[in-house]
């Protein structure tokens, strides 16, 4: 699967406000250093699966999937679920560590809960 040039830049990009608009003022998450530096913990689990999605919109389209058609794509699919082990835990321990430590400042969960609030109004 080839995903060179399809988005990743205006994804980022979103990314990044998304960040600041929800997380808010904590520094401890921060997205370039879990997701888009060269050795965020989170970088090729975000950039497989976001090519992966780019991949299966076209190749599944909508509706209902026939079961040859994913039987088809297993092969993809195994490669996900081998970098999903490969690289999940050391995402989801940059990750949490990173909100934890926004949890330990005073007022980050009331601001949390507003800017979602106010972000989904």
């Amino acid at each position: 699967m080839q995903c060179i040039g399809l988005g990743l830049v205006p994804l980022k990009a979103q990314a990044l406000i998304g960040e600041r608009t929800v997380i808010g003022h904590c520094d401890s998450f921060n997205l370039n250093s879990l997701v888009f530096d060269s050795d965020a913990p989170c970088k090729i689990l975000f950039e497989e699966g976001y090519c992966y999605g780019m991949y299966a919109k076209d190749y599944y389209g909508k509706g209902d999937v026939p079961y040859g058609k994913v039987a088809a794509d297993m092969d993809n699919l195994a490669e996900l679920g081998h970098l999903a082990c490969a690289h999940g835990r050391a995402c989801f321990e940059a990750v949490r560590d990173a909100l934890e430590a926004c949890i330990e400042e005073d007022d980050f969960l009331d601001e949390l809960y507003t800017n979602l609030e106010l972000a989904y109004m």
